[in-house]
C-alpha cells in the first residue's frame, strides 16, 4: 500500500505541475474577461490554459528541443510561479457555506456533492492502469513516443495515421515527458472533467444549478465517456473545447458580450487543432461572426477579423506541419490530392474505403432511429463500450422538437443536429459522436425542463426529478466502472507488475518472447495486433496502417517473394501475426506452418493459440 501511495503521490505531482501551469497561462489571457462564477471562470482559464500549452511545446517539437529536461524546467518553474501567484493574491475560493443545507434543496445539493466526490475518485482511479484501448496503443501513444525519443516532431510512418493534428498529442507529451503515460491519460480526464463542469457551470448560470448536476452526471454516467475519459484517447479533449467554444459563441451572442468572440473563436480553433472534425466547428463559428456583422450589426469588422486571425495563429501550425509533409493540409482526408506516398492511388483507395463505411444504410429512418440504435445495437457503431451513452441519449431528438418554441434549446440543438447530419455521412463510429454529445444534454434538459415547469408546479417534485436523474446516471456509470476496476484490481506500481498486467490483456507471451530478443533498433511487422504497438520494443511496421495496408502478404511462396524484398528494404528483423479468427481477406493459412513454412528468409519462432513470431535468418557473411 505504501509502494502504491508513493507512486501516486509522484504521479499526481506531476498532474498538478501541469495544471497549474495551464491556469496561469489562461489566466493571463482571460485575467480581463467577467463571468458569472468562479466555477465558470476556472473552465474556461484551465481549458485556455492547456490549449495555449500545446503550442510552445510544439515550437520546441519542430525545432528538435523536444527533450523531457526543458519541459520538466519550464514547468516547474512555471508552476511555483502560479502557486505562489494564488497564496500571496487569495485568488483561491472559499470553501462553500454549509448554514444552507438544513434545507431539503440544501440537503439534496450536499447529498449529491460527496456522491460525486466519491465518484469522481473512481473515474481518476481508472486513469491509474497501463494504456489498453486500441487507439490509444496502436498510434496515439507511439507518436507522442517517438516524438520524445527522437526530441522532435516528424511523421512515424509505421503506424495506422503517421500525423495528424497535434495539440492533443502535445498535452500527452507534456505529461509522458513529466513522468509517464498514466499521467497523459489523466490530462485526457482532467477535459472529461472540465466538461462535467462546464456542463453544471451553464445551467448554474441559468439559474438551474440542479439541473447542471444533472447534466453533468449525463455526461459522466456514460460508459464510453468514462472510458474515454481514463485512456489516452483524444475525443474526450475534442468534445470539450467544442463545448466550451459553442459555450463562449452562446455568450457572445447576448448584448454587450463582444469580448467572448475571442475566447469562442479561440476554442473552436483548439478543437480544430485536436481532430479534423474540430473543423465543422470553427467554420461554423467563422460563419456566425460574418452573420453578426452583416446581418445583426452587433459587431464591427475588425472585431471580428481579429477573431479570425487568432483562430488562425491557433490553427494553421498543426494544419502546415501535415502540409508540409504531404501536400494536403486536410490529411488523411482527401487522401488523392497529397503527393508522393502520401496520396498514392493505393493509399488514398485504402482510405477513402474506410472513410466510406458505415454504420448501417445511410437512410431518412436510420438517421432519426440512430440515437436508439446507439443503445440498442452499439456494436453497429463499433463502439469501445457495449453501453456507450446513458440510455436517456435514445429521447435526445426530443429536443429538435422544443427548439422550435424555445430559443435556448434552439442554440444547442442547432449546433448537435447540425452536426449529427455531417456524422452520418462519415463512418458511423458512435466515438465520432461524441464532440456534440455535451451539446445534446443541454438541448435535451432544457427540453426536459420546460415540461417538468409546466407539469410540476411544487419545489420540492422538480428536486425529486433531478435528484432521481442524477443518481440513475450515476448508477448507469458506476456500474460500468466497478465492474471494470474489479477485472484490474489494483494499479500496477513496478514494471514486473506493469509487464503482467499488461500480458493479461494481450498477447503478452509473443510480444515478450519479441522484446526479450529484440532491441530498439530494429523493426517488427504487425500483421492484426496494432494494440501492440505501443509496447514493442522494436520500432513497429503496421500493415494496417494507412501507407501500408495496400501491401498485405499472401502467406504463400513464391507470391510473396516481393512482399519479402519490401520488408527487408524497410529494415524488418520480425514479423508478429495475430492468427485468431483472421478474416477471410487475409489468407491465413490453415496448415501447420511449422512443418510447411511460408518465407525463407523468415523461419517460424514462436507460435501459441492466438499468435506467430518470425525471425529474419542473419545474412551469411560472404552475403
Amino acid at each position: 500500500m505504501i509502494k502504491y501511495l508513493l507512486w501516486a503521490i509522484v504521479h499526481f505531482g506531476a498532474w498538478s505541475l501541469i495544471l497549474l501551469t495551464a491556469i496561469g497561462v489562461g489566466h493571463l489571457f482571460l485575467r480581463r474577461l467577467e463571468f458569472d462564477s468562479f466555477v465558470e471562470r476556472m473552465v474556461f482559464t484551465l481549458a485556455v490554459g492547456l490549449g495555449m500549452c500545446s503550442l510552445p511545446i510544439f515550437a520546441l517539437g519542430l525545432a528538435g528541443l523536444l527533450y523531457w529536461q526543458a519541459i520538466f524546467a519550464l514547468t516547474l518553474a512555471s508552476a511555483i510561479a502560479v502557486a505562489a501567484w494564488l497564496l500571496r493574491s487569495g485568488k483561491l475560493p472559499a470553501l462553500p457555506s454549509l448554514k444552507n443545507h438544513h434545507t431539503l434543496r440544501g440537503a439534496v445539493i450536499l447529498l449529491l456533492a460527496i456522491t460525486g466526490i466519491v465518484y469522481w475518485g473512481l473515474a481518476l482511479l481508472m486513469t491509474q492502469y497501463p494504456p489498453l484501448q486500441w487507439d490509444s496503443t496502436a498510434f496515439h501513444l507511439v507518436l507522442c513516443r517517438e516524438y520524445l525519443n527522437t526530441h522532435q516532431i516528424s511523421p512515424v510512418t509505421g503506424i495506422h495515421f503517421p500525423l495528424l493534428p497535434s495539440l492533443n498529442h502535445m498535452l500527452f507529451v507534456w505529461g509522458m515527458a513529466l513522468k509517464d503515460d498514466i499521467v497523459a491519460q489523466m490530462i485526457e480526464h482532467t477535459f472529461l472533467m472540465l466538461t462535467a463542469t462546464g456542463l453544471y457551470a451553464w445551467c448554474r448560470r441559468e439559474g438551474k444549478p440542479l439541473m447542471g448536476i444533472a447534466a453533468a452526471a449525463f455526461w459522466l454516467g456514460s460508459p464510453l465517456v468514462l472510458l474515454l475519459g481514463a485512456s489516452a484517447y483524444i475525443d474526450i479533449g475534442l468534445a470539450c473545447f467544442v463545448f466550451l467554444g459553442v459555450y463562449a459563441m452562446r455568450l457572445f451572442w447576448e448584448p454587450g458580450q463582444n469580448r467572448l468572440w475571442l475566447l469562442a473563436m479561440a476554442l473552436l480553433a483548439m478543437a480544430a487543432g485536436v481532430k479534423l472534425a474540430g473543423l465543422f466547428f470553427l467554420l461554423g463559428g467563422a460563419v456566425l461572426g460574418l452573420w453578426a456583422v452583416i446581418r445583426m450589426h452587433r459587431i464591427r469588422w475588425s472585431e471580428v477579423a481579429r477573431g479570425w486571425a487568432l483562430a488562425a495563429f491557433v490553427t494553421l501550425p498543426w494544419y502546415i506541419y501535415i502540409a508540409y509533409h504531404t501536400g494536403n493540409p486536410m490529411w488523411p482526408a482527401f487522401a488523392q490530392y497529397s503527393s508522393s506516398a502520401w496520396g498514392s492511388p493505393e493509399v488514398a483507395s485504402t482510405i477513402n474505403s474506410w472513410l466510406s463505411r458505415a454504420g448501417q444504410p445511410r437512410t431518412l429512418r436510420n438517421f432519426l432511429t440512430a440515437s436508439f440504435d446507439w443503445i440498442a445495437h452499439p456494436e453497429t457503431f463499433q463502439s469501445e463500450s457495449n453501453r456507450p451513452f446513458f440510455p436517456l441519449v435514445a429521447i435526445w431528438p426530443v429536443a429538435w422538437i422544443a427548439s422550435i418554441w424555445n430559443r435556448s434549446v434552439r442554440w444547442w440543438a442547432i449546433w448537435a443536429f447540425a452536426f449529427t447530419v455531417f456524422w452520418s455521412r462519415q463512418p458511423q463510429l458512435v466515438r465520432y459522436w461524441l464532440p456534440v454529445f455535451p451539446l445534446a444534454i443541454l438541448a435535451l434538459y432544457e427540453s426536459l425542463g420546460l415540461i417538468i415547469d409546466r407539469v410540476l408546479k411544487p419545489d420540492v417534485m422538480k428536486t425529486f426529478v433531478w435528484f432521481a436523474l442524477t443518481v440513475t446516471a450515476l448508477g448507469w456509470g458506476g456500474r460500468s466502472m466497478v465492474g471494470d476496476l474489479r477485472i484490474k484490481r489494483v494499479p500496477s506500481v513496478t514494471a514486473q507488475e506493469r509487464e503482467a498486467f499488461i500480458s493479461l490483456f494481450a498477447d503478452g507471451a509473443a510480444m515478450k518472447y519479441v522484446n526479450e530478443r529484440a532491441d530498439e533498433n530494429e523493426r517488427v511487422c504487425v500483421i492484426r495486433a496494432s494494440y501492440l504497438n505501443y509496447y514493442f520494443k522494436p520500432k513497429p511496421l503496421d500493415l494496417f496502417g494507412t501507407l501500408h495496408a495496400h501491401r498485405l502478404p499472401r502467406f504463400e511462396w513464391p507470391e510473396d517473394e516481393q512482399f519479402i524484398k519490401w520488408l527487408k528494404s524497410e529494415g524488418v528483423n520480425w514479423i508478429f501475426v495475430n492468427h485468431t479468427n483472421a478474416p477471410d481477406y487475409l489468407n491465413i493459412p490453415k496448415r501447420d506452418i511449422a512443418l510447411e513454412p511460408i518465407w525463407p528468409d523468415y523461419p517460424l519462432v514462436y507460435a501459441d493459440s492466438t499468435s506467430w513470431v518470425f525471425r529474419r535468418k542473419p545474412v551469411a557473411p560472404d552475403r
